[in-house]
């Protein structure tokens, strides 16, 4: 609709102009040489279009002027406010007080349809006229207090920096002779001492007054006395010597040592148990290989398990880190009650011993906490307790699934 729109005011437009054009001729007029009117060449309406002499037309009299591209667009839909800019052109060109009847009630009827969006126009001219001169008006008083500033800041400036060379220069001239050589007793003089070198000063005190010349327009704050000079914001203050560095180091083994609460799973023979755990170590102890103690405690059959296992940690210092390991355990439970049974004697205790691995995974939310999984299996070399979780007396192999949090420092 709106194409239909806007090729229908196209059309209406050119024809409108042919004719005012037709009857404002006259044919009497003596024939002069004018300059061709520029046409303004659009890259999407070539040469040869159906529509390129009504574009260049409407062009020509100032009603359509394109897009900042050097394009037309005249596939896409034609706005209200464009239809009102074109109207608002026409009216201002005068165009339309020489059109026909029928043409020029064509054209109102057009304009009245879009007479809201004029009036919009208009106002918001007026808006963007009043605000550029509100803008113009600031701008003028910033640039003034700026200029102030500018000139208050480079003489407060010029006059402590003038105040310092004064100062050098007086400790200059006040610089002594170097002392004469000592007589000697019965010889001649001895040879007059070093005359004071004031060459290094001078070369500083000229590359003092070419920063001068060449300071910017900042704001210092300088205190100057005569036997003191407190520049306490001045960017060109010398520093003799090595101030030191501030910067902290961290400690090569920040986040190594760890500390943990688990629970776990385990798999003996036929049997499955739960219990909690403790872990403590270090994921370096020796190079890259670290250890680990880890104790579990299973409170329905008053079972305890201890391990110790030497670890690799992967990607030390990453969130993920995964790591593995092989050592030695014992577990320590009621001793059964005979050779082949299941079941605890009514006293005395075992102890069992296995050799084992694990692999495990840590993931840390900060550097100092995390949590992490862990899956174990131990063979175990004697079975004379019921902690295995083994029927009979018989070795074999046992598993355990941990997980839980750490801590690291």
């Amino acid at each position: 609709m709106q194409k239909n729109k806007f090729l229908t005011t196209l059309s209406t437009l050119t024809l409108a102009l042919g004719v005012a054009s037709a009857q404002t001729t006259t044919p009497a007029a003596p024939a002069t040489t004018a300059a061709p009117a520029k046409v303004t060449t659009f890259t999407d309406v070539p040469a040869g279009h159906w529509a390129k002499d009504a574009v260049d037309l409407i062009v020509q009299k100032g009603l359509i002027q394109g897009f900042p591209d050097g394009s037309f667009r005249g596939n896409e839909n034609l706005t209200r406010y464009q239809a009102a800019l074109i109207f608002y052109r026409l009216l201002q060109s005068g165009t339309l007080g020489s059109g026909s009847g029928t043409d020029t009630t064509t054209i109102a009827n057009g304009m009245q349809e879009v007479s809201t969006e004029l009036a919009s126009i208009s106002g918001r001219v007026d808006d963007l006229e009043k605000l550029t001169a509100d803008q113009q008006t600031r701008i003028s008083a910033l640039e003034t207090q700026i200029a102030t500033l500018t000139a208050g800041s480079a003489s407060s400036d010029t006059t402590a920096l003038t105040a310092r060379i004064d100062a050098l220069e007086t400790a200059v001239k006040n610089i002594p002779a170097g002392k004469a050589g000592p007589q000697g007793p019965a010889g001649p003089a001895g040879a007059a001492g070093t005359a004071a070198n004031t060459t290094a000063l001078e070369a500083r005190l000229s590359a003092l007054e070419a920063r001068v010349a060449a300071q910017p327009t900042t704001t210092a704050s300088t205190t100057t006395s005569t036997t003191t000079t407190n520049n306490t914001t001045n960017p060109s203050t010398i520093v003799i010597g090595s101030t030191g560095s501030t910067t902290p180091t961290t400690a090569s083994n920040a986040g190594r040592l760890y500390v943990g609460a688990n629970y776990n799973y385990s798999i003996g023979g036929n049997q499955t148990r739960g219990s909690y755990g403790a872990v403590v170590g270090s994921t370096q102890v020796i190079g890259p290989v670290g250890a680990q103690v880890s104790v579990d405690y299973e409170p329905t059959g008053g079972t305890i398990n201890a391990d110790l296992t030497a670890t690799v940690h992967l990607n030390q210092g990453g969130a993920l880190s995964p790591y593995a390991g092989v050592g030695l355990g014992l577990t320590s439970s009621k001793t059964r009650s005979t050779a082949n049974s299941d079941v605890a004697a009514t006293t005395g205790t075992s102890t069992d011993y296995s050799v084992g691995g694990l692999v495990g995974v840590d993931y840390r939310f900060t550097d100092s906490l995390g949590v992490y999984a862990e899956a174990q299996g131990r063979y175990y070399i004697t079975n004379n307790g019921i902690g295995t979780g083994l029927q009979g007396n018989k070795s074999g192999f046992g598993s355990t699934a941990k997980a839980g949090l750490k801590f690291f420092f």
